[in-house]
């Protein structure tokens, strides 16, 4: 173990010893340093072989409060005249410029992270806390989240589950801990002491229980004012937190809105896509984007199904989507898109697509420009709803009516064939002879009878014709 012969008062600005606690006990300096950074003793071990070179070090280390600080240290060789040899350093604190580069590049991570909506908002976090975990090495952090005034769910890499899901279904107010308070007042709550803050009064036990003695807690407020999480930071020690501390806090506070706020956003845009594609599943319904200066033609899983294709073999652009057509339609189409992009009008109309596997199916179709600041076209956007079977249904109901025209147009025919042979006789018998006048009169009603019968034929005939 290497022992220091010398070492400047700076040392208690820089790890909070002094220099007579740092020479009267050898190890401190290999006791303080981080966890994740005890490989650097092994930088030194050339110095006990000979083959040490001056050199520079960077390492964290942990000062007397717990503190996370980061070292700079410029270590060069002494040769003695006796032929023994000693190191001597500068050491530099250098935690202003590392922690805004860690933080910096924590919060990018996170929030490159957080926009992947596979990764669980749970995981999220975590990782961030983690993160936060790393830079004080003697917090644990936590952060609850707030909804209709009662706490909802508790995430932490390192507080007890059991612990956090005390809290889980309690309301919030004045007197609920920290975070309970923080976020019924809507302020920062500073608990440097919960054996003795009034404010811990219901769960001191329990908080004692695990060894948590300081908590700090930040409400998260959202953009239309709401409270939808704390942030709370927690020690094994009374404390108050140092000036790094409150500015992790409210660094931290920021992101977290940003990061709860965007998540709730792209769950709520998510789910309007769930409900927006099985609505067209539902309704065959889907839509397109014509990629007007790349020629690429992007439809939707729904689109895709009513043309039957498979999305691997579609070729996506304008010259593919023309192949889909019915041969009869595609002039007619083609022309139709070019006055679109002509006239910049957006536009209804039908077609007619065949699938691969010969199948036609009708579609009903809009179609809408979008266009450049100097009025160029840009994309075409539209939608298509398959038709298909509101037209069978139509042609189903035109070949009905067709038939019943014809039914009746028989049936017509067949009544006034027998009439006319009726009248016929009638007007045969109606001639007769002035002595057979009683009989002809009653023959006289009989023809009258039968024209009113042939005009209520002929009248069924004509209203038959008209039936769409």
């Amino acid at each position: 173990m290497r022992q220091f012969s010398f070492v400047s008062e700076q040392i208690r600005i820089i790890l909070g010893y002094s220099a007579e606690e740092w020479l009267a006990q050898p190890g401190l300096w290999e006791s303080r340093l981080h966890p994740d950074d005890t490989r650097v003793a092994n930088g030194y071990k050339g110095f006990d072989t000979g083959t040490f070179n001056n050199r520079q070090f960077e390492y964290r280390m942990i000062r007397a409060d717990g503190r996370l600080v980061w070292i700079k240290d410029n270590v060069s060789i002494i040769r003695k005249e006796n032929g023994g040899s000693r190191l001597c350093g500068i050491m530099f604190d250098n935690t202003v410029t590392e922690r805004l580069r860690v933080l910096e590049g924590l919060e990018r991570d996170v929030l490159r992270l957080n926009s992947n909506i596979t990764v669980s908002l749970r995981e999220v976090l975590e990782s961030y806390l983690r993160g936060l975990e790393v830079w004080f090495p003697q917090m644990g952090c936590s952060i609850h989240t707030i909804r209709n005034g009662y706490i909802e769910s508790g995430i932490s890499p390192s507080l007890p589950p059991s612990y956090l899901a005390t809290f889980i279904g309690l309301q919030i107010g004045d007197n609920e801990g920290s975070c309970g308070t923080a976020a019924a007042t809507r302020r920062q709550v500073i608990v440097s002491d919960i054996a003795t803050d009034h404010r811990w009064v219901k769960y001191r036990e329990l908080a004692l229980s695990y060894n948590l003695r300081a908590c700090w807690s930040n409400p998260v407020i959202d953009t239309s004012g709401e409270v939808i999480a704390t942030l709370a930071m927690y020690y094994r020690d009374p404390r108050e937190p140092g000036e790094e501390e409150q500015q992790a806090m409210e660094k931290a506070t920021a992101l977290l809105k940003i990061i709860l706020e965007n998540r709730q956003k792209a769950e709520l845009i998510n789910e309007a896509n769930i409900l927006m594609l099985q609505s067209q599943e539902l309704a065959q319904f889907g839509n397109w984007c014509w990629d007007i200066r790349r020629d690429q033609v992007t439809l939707s899983p729904t689109l895709y199904s009513i043309y039957g294709l498979d999305p691997q073999s579609f070729q996506a652009t304008f010259t593919g989507y023309l192949a889909l057509l019915h041969p009869d339609d595609r002039e007619m189409i083609h022309q139709l898109i070019e006055n679109i992009l002509k006239t910049k009008e957006d536009a209804e109309f039908e077609e007619r697509i065949v699938r691969p596997d010969g199948t036609v199916r009708y579609l009903r179709s809009w179609a809408k420009l979008k266009t450049d600041e100097q009025g160029l076209p840009l994309e075409m956007i539209g939608a298509c709803l398959d038709i298909t079977e509101k037209v069978g249904h139509i042609k189903a109901i035109e070949q009905r009516n067709r038939r019943l025209r014809e039914i009746a147009w028989v049936q017509s025919h067949m009544i006034r064939s027998p009439l006319a042979k009726i009248m016929g006789l009638v007007s045969l018998i109606r001639d007769t002879p002035v002595n057979l006048l009683e009989k002809s009169e009653i023959l006289g009603h009989l023809l009258t009878a039968a024209h009113e019968l042939d005009e209520q034929v002929r009248q069924i005939c004509e209203k038959t014709e008209q039936v769409p």
